[in-house]
């Protein structure tokens, strides 16, 4: 009880006037957390995008805490609203959960609403993020929920996983969007996600152990110490709120020792960042140097990001997804360009097998797969599921060619 009473007091504004004005600052905030990253945004640019001061927001939030928090609040009630509307329009189970598909196709597609939550989750107290935890839990278990009550055969277990995956692939919107427009995106992650759904996960034994976490080697070398040891603050905290004095305590030397090797936590994250990107190019032409046909280039694409994803280095990609916004417009440019030279590589192969498809859509349903195959991994949960390697093989291989998906 004390948890909900903190956060509503935290996401009310500051003022209850000017109704308007508030929801003006929260949907500006929006854009410029998804487009810049929370920590990059400040007061006076919430203000500019609508017309005020800095000075002038704090009339209506107490800080730009709060104003995350009532932006993140906001998406959340819009999805319950979705699945509201849905059961009371819809006069059957498989009604409901089309309608309800139907509605977050349309919110992400034309209103442009992603999931803050992937990214931001970090910059709220522990009890906000509680909350919103618990919130995006009931969505995920309420789309569970529709699935076993329209398809009875599919079991509650597996039905998690599937809801899963599709909240996963409508959050990952802004990614799979690429250059297409409103009406093919739609129709594109309504195809995806309705092979989610009817997608025919592998028996799993019911005595088989839970999957293997795997467990980071500790480096010899100081210099991969820093690394790896970054590596694993970021992901538990973000760039932002890892201090220099927390690298070199958990690499286990002096911040004079550590600057030795780097000159910053931005070089640090450069450095993690960089290695992450070329060598899933590195690990992806070795495995593609055995595939003689393009089916097996698309299968080897999709079992070789899997492993990447569920071994050592799969925070890397958790990492690039949530922290690359914080280093300089160069930089970005360039590991962006290497993300593009390794989805070329799924689009090349998509195109191969389905020449009916544009390499736009084929882009899109490679981002989808990568963006779900990488939260799945992220959800200890999930990845620790036994048979979770042939369970997203089996998603994978349903989300890049969806049934139903016809040319543009």
């Amino acid at each position: 009880m004390a948890r909900s009473t903190t956060t509503r007091a935290a996401t009310a504004p500051a003022s209850t006037r000017g109704g308007h004005r508030v929801e003006q600052i929260v949907r500006a905030a929006t854009h410029l957390f998804q487009d810049l990253g929370y920590q990059n945004v400040s007061i006076d640019q919430i203000g500019a995008a609508v017309g005020l001061t800095g000075p002038a927001v704090y009339r209506h939030f107490k800080g730009k805490h709060d104003i995350l928090v009532q932006a993140l609040m906001s998406q959340v009630e819009l999805v319950e609203q979705l699945a509201d509307r849905a059961d009371n329009d819809g006069s059957t189970p498989l009604e409901q959960l089309d309608l309800f598909l139907d509605g977050l196709g349309d919110l992400t597609a034309n209103g442009d609403e992603a999931t803050l939550w992937r990214r931001e989750q970090r910059h709220l107290q522990e009890d906000e993020r509680l909350l919103f935890r618990d919130h995006f839990s009931a969505t995920r278990d309420r789309i569970a929920a529709k699935i076993t009550a329209a398809h009875p055969e599919i079991t509650a277990n597996r039905a998690e996983l599937l809801g899963f995956a599709v909240l996963a692939m409508y959050s990952n919107t802004p990614t799979i969007r690429g250059t297409l427009p409103p009406e093919r995106l739609i129709e594109l992650q309504s195809a995806i996600a309705r092979s989610i759904i009817a997608c025919e996960l592998p028996e799993v034994d019911p005595d088989a152990a839970p999957a293997r976490t795997p467990v980071p080697h500790r480096p010899a070398g100081r210099r991969e110490r820093i690394l790896e040891a970054s590596s694993q603050l970021f992901v538990e905290r973000g760039f932002y709120d890892v201090r220099i004095d927390d690298i070199a305590k958990a690499s286990e030397m002096s911040v004079a020792t550590l600057y030795q090797h780097v000159t910053g936590k931005t070089q640090v994250l450069r450095a993690i960042l960089e290695r992450g990107a070329e060598g899933l190019l590195y690990v992806t032409a070795d495995a593609l140097a055995q595939a003689t046909s393009s089916q097996q280039v698309l299968d080897s694409l999709i079992g070789t990001y899997i492993r990447q994803a569920l071994g050592v280095h799969g925070r890397i990609m958790h990492i690039l997804t949530t922290d690359l916004l914080y280093l300089s417009e160069e930089e970005q440019a360039a590991l962006r360009e290497t993300q593009r030279e390794y989805v070329a590589e799924w689009v090349e192969a998509i195109c191969a097998i389905a020449e009916n498809l544009s390499a736009a859509d084929a882009r899109a349903l490679a981002q989808a797969v990568i963006g779900v195959i990488t939260d799945v991994s992220q959800n200890t949960q999930l990845r620790e599921r036994p048979g979770i390697t042939e369970n997203l093989s089996a998603l994978a291989h349903a989300m890049v060619l969806p049934a139903g998906l016809v040319s543009s």
